[in-house]
């Protein structure tokens, strides 16, 4: 006799359920909105998210949403941090692999990126590169894959620092193709390209925003792009998968928020958000730090840190790699 009752009470209360959960993401923000980077200012990640920020004012009156740099222990710091902060929608993490690897290579860590965090919107991705001067004798990956073979261990790549994705991709790269390279980690992007300039290595092993305007001006080489295919912003650079098929590193950045954050204000951010990434002048700007504007639904991102989080959690172990 109450089915009947109990069934009409659920039917009418899921209305009401999508009602004041449009109700909520239609009124947030109602206060500032923090988007906690893990990098210092003036790095790619940290121009995305300020852009980012800047053009969520823009969209939606009355808002303030402002970046707030917490570097330190490569990303953990920040993404601690956000991760105990409150689930109510006014913290925001933008991060990259950075914290993903930081944590597998941290021994000590106890977070879990992949539980700790709800996926808001990918951002944006880009290729990382193997890098040369020009007189560098190989000019191509089987140009490359010979010489490391004739020289095993005698080639120097630099990275920016151990652990980082540049230095994961690369591992991940010479175990499939059974060659041995020395590995010399530095303290950032722009050291390792330095290092490389002054011939204190043979490669380096980084993105394509740091030496951009080496590239350009031909002092500086790019052999072999780490994207599935070749990049629109350097088409006459080859793909590492051209050679070994299947092989593709990708660095994103993207927008996370602690993990019981409500699912309307994730939904309504993630609208904006993907909005915004396909602004032309938006599209323009990412492009012109070597990046590829992404966006999409919520779930492309979670399948993305999800991936990540298991291929780089089996190259970690796989080859006993620790922080320093």
């Amino acid at each position: 006799m109450n089915r009947p009752t109990t069934r009409r009470v659920t039917l009418l209360a899921a209305p009401a359920l999508l009602t004041a959960g449009t109700a909520l993401a239609q009124a947030w923000p109602t206060r500032p909105v923090r988007i906690v980077v893990g990098f210092a200012a003036g790095g790619a990640n940290d121009i995305m998210a300020r852009l980012l920020a800047q053009k969520l004012n823009e969209r939606i009156p009355g808002s303030s949403f402002f970046v707030e740099n917490r570097p330190g222990a490569s990303t953990l710091v920040a993404a601690d941090h956000v991760a105990r902060a409150a689930p109510d929608g006014a913290t925001f993490l933008y991060t990259s692999p950075s914290t993903l690897i930081a944590v597998l290579v941290n021994r000590t860590s106890t977070l879990d990126p992949v539980q700790a965090f709800a996926p808001v919107v990918l951002a944006q991705a880009a290729p990382l590169a193997l890098i040369s001067r020009p007189d560098f004798p190989a000019r191509t990956v089987p140009e490359f894959l010979a010489l490391a073979r004739e020289r095993p261990g005698r080639l120097t790549v630099s990275h920016p620092g151990t652990g980082a994705v540049n230095h994961l991709a690369m591992v991940l790269f010479a175990k499939q193709t059974g060659i041995e390279v020395t590995y010399v980690p530095y303290t950032g992007n722009q050291p390792s390209i330095t290092a490389l300039m002054r011939g204190e290595v043979d490669l380096a092993h980084d993105g394509l925003f740091t030496p951009r305007a080496q590239l350009e001006a031909g002092t500086l080489r790019a052999i072999a792009v780490t994207s599935a295919e070749r990049s629109p912003l350097y088409p006459n650079v080859p793909a590492f998968a051209e050679t070994l098929p299947g092989y593709e590193v990708g660095f994103w950045g993207g927008l996370l928020a602690p993990r019981a954050t409500p699912e309307p204000i994730l939904d309504r951010l993630n609208t904006e958000l993907d909005a915004i990434l396909r602004q032309p002048d938006v599209i323009e700007r990412v492009r012109g730090f070597g990046a590829e504007p992404v966006g999409g639904p919520r779930d492309r991102f979670g399948r993305a840190l999800a991936g990540d989080w298991a291929k780089w959690g089996q190259v970690v172990r796989e080859n006993d790699i620790r922080a320093d």
